[in-house]
């Protein structure tokens, strides 16, 4: 932020204490890039060198160039911007392309080295040194831009890595090639800004050895004179107000209330701040309603959420707090501007992933439900397929909404109703009563009469049903009122049957209505897709049905 400010603040000051600028001719500037080698990975840096020398010679550089030349002629160069730099005030090199540390210097190599190592680099490069001994004779005044590769191209003898040590009085800013050039044209070439200042917010990855002033600037504001607000001009609340103006964005208003947090124009400032702000929400909220997302899209999307780790706490179609909480969460853990709002392009990636996490949980619970079947089966073959009571009892404890449970359901009916048949007229009678009563307390009455009756073995299953049925009922208080939330209206209970159905789960009639059908329908989803079985559509409950989508 401070960056672009200061640079902006130069120009501005300048403009305001109307001091007309004129850099000296004798300044000289060289310019070195080496980018399309013949046996090395090309690096960019042509196009800005071409930029680069422009702005120099705008401002008053005799500039000396040499682009994708051979050893020999880069040497040539060199030659001649010393004699351009005899009589010159100040002056500026710029080296671009692969470097390498030798034993005793550092080289730029040129366009045609081949595997250059310590005794062949001195033919196949330029060397650094003699440069910074050139620069050395204008202290103050020499700035050496370095711009090396990311290539790691060092042979025998070499390092990809080195340091420059700077002579006394030379800058020396090292980076990559953008960052440089931007650097260039926004601190080193402003006329009356020390390069301390406008280095205090350069870009990453850029980097300032040597002399690095916070009063003397490389190109003057007037003369030799650093810059300055002097009496009688505006003051310096006055010109940061001015540069926060002129600046195109936020930033510039935010550096002046860092220095000036109860200056005159500090509440215009925040004003301005909040309408940028409010324009920033604006945008991105226009941006997702131009997706045109009816309820059962924004459903998609928070099944998108949830799929994906980012719980929106419900899937019913509005975008709460909830919900823009959950985007904000997945925006900050993929990279995104965080806003809590959708972008198209955010959208279509959220889709791709959560398809993809679908996918993946679907054949899991395919794996599951096959595994779950094959021991379902076993264990009624292994019961004699139900046959006797005590078996039929047996692979209802274990499999109450089994692939055989309908029918030993009915094979116990059908023995209930034979030893009916076969009761004393007055053990039938009381039995009647109790299952017409079906109460813990008749059950009890029953089996304290009759221990050993013809109905003690339903009996005491009976007790044990209401015993587990009890447990399940607290447990499941929780799901229960989830289940309202999730899907407590009909259209989304319609929606949850026609999950089932298509599923191959039978939750009986389709009308939006759970019946005693429907819950076991979503018990048996439920355990087929490891969730916690408790028949009420819970949220992960839903969401997995509306993965299977």
């Amino acid at each position: 932020m401070r960056f672009t400010a200061y640079a902006a603040l130069a120009a501005s000051s300048a403009l305001l204490t109307t001091l007309p600028h004129a850099v000296a001719a004798q300044d000289a500037a060289l310019i070195i890039v080496q980018s399309e080698y013949e046996n090395l990975p090309d690096v960019p840096g042509a196009a800005q060198a071409v930029t680069l020398a422009q702005r120099l010679e705008d401002s008053g550089f005799s500039v000396t160039s040499s682009l994708d030349q051979n050893a020999r002629d880069v040497r040539e160069a060199v030659e001649e911007f010393g004699d351009d730099a005899e009589d010159a005030d100040r002056v500026l090199v710029y080296l671009a392309g692969h470097m390498v540390g030798g034993p005793r210097d550092s080289y730029l190599l040129t366009h045609e080295a081949d595997d250059p190592n310590a005794v062949s680099v001195a033919g196949e490069g330029l060397a650094i040194g003699p440069i910074l001994d050139l620069l050395a004779r204008y202290q103050g005044q020499a700035v050496l831009m370095n711009a090396p590769s990311d290539d790691d191209v060092a042979g025998t003898g070499l390092s990809a890595s080195f340091e420059l040590t700077a002579p006394q009085g030379v800058t020396i800013l090292t980076g990559p090639v953008d960052r440089l050039i931007r650097v260039a044209n926004e601190v080193v070439l402003v006329p009356g800004l020390p390069l301390g200042r406008g280095l205090d917010g350069a870009p990453r990855g850029v980097s300032a050895t040597g002399f690095v002033s916070d009063v003397v600037p490389f190109l003057p504001a007037e003369g030799d004179a650093p810059l300055v607000i002097e009496q009688g001009q505006p003051s310096a609340d006055e010109a940061f107000w001015i540069v926060a103006q002129t600046m195109e964005t936020g930033e510039g208003y935010d550096l002046y209330l860092e220095y000036f947090p109860d200056g005159e124009h500090a509440d215009d400032a925040r004003a301005v701040l909040n309408r940028i702000e409010d324009d920033a929400v604006n945008q991105v909220e226009a941006a997702e309603a131009a997706l045109g997302l009816n309820r059962a899209a924004r459903r998609q999307v928070q099944r998108n959420l949830a799929l994906l780790g980012h719980d929106p706490r419900g899937i019913d179609g509005i975008f709460g707090p909830a919900t823009r909480s959950a985007i904000r969460s997945y925006q900050s853990a993929n990279g995104y501007e965080v806003t809590g709002y959708l972008s198209r392009e955010m959208l279509a990636e959220m889709t791709r992933a959560a398809d993809a996490r679908a996918a993946e949980l679907e054949a899991e619970a395919e794996r599951r439900q096959a595994e779950q079947e094959r021991q379902d089966r076993r264990y009624w073959n292994e019961l004699g397929q139900g046959r006797d009571e005590a078996a039929l009892r047996a692979y209802l404890d274990r499999y109450p909404d089994g692939l055989f449970s309908d029918v030993a359901t009915a094979r116990l009916e059908e023995i209930e109703a034979r030893k009916r048949r076969q009761a004393q007229a007055a053990e039938r009678d009381l039995w009647d009563d109790v299952r017409a009563e079906d109460r813990a307390e008749s059950y009890r009455v029953y089996l304290d009469r009759y221990p050993d009756g013809l109905f003690a073995e339903e009996a005491r299953a009976r007790l044990a049903e209401m015993r587990d049925a009890e447990d399940r009922e607290n447990r499941n208080a929780v799901a229960r009122d989830e289940e309202g939330r999730v899907a407590g209206n009909p259209v989304t209970r319609l929606l949850v049957e026609t999950r089932l159905a298509t599923l191959g789960f039978d939750p009986g009639s389709v009308d939006g209505n759970f019946t005693r059908e429907t819950r076991r329908a979503i018990r048996r989803f439920q355990n087929s897709r490891d969730i916690p079985v408790t028949g009420f559509v819970t949220q992960q409950t839903m969401v997995r049905l509306l993965a299977a989508f």
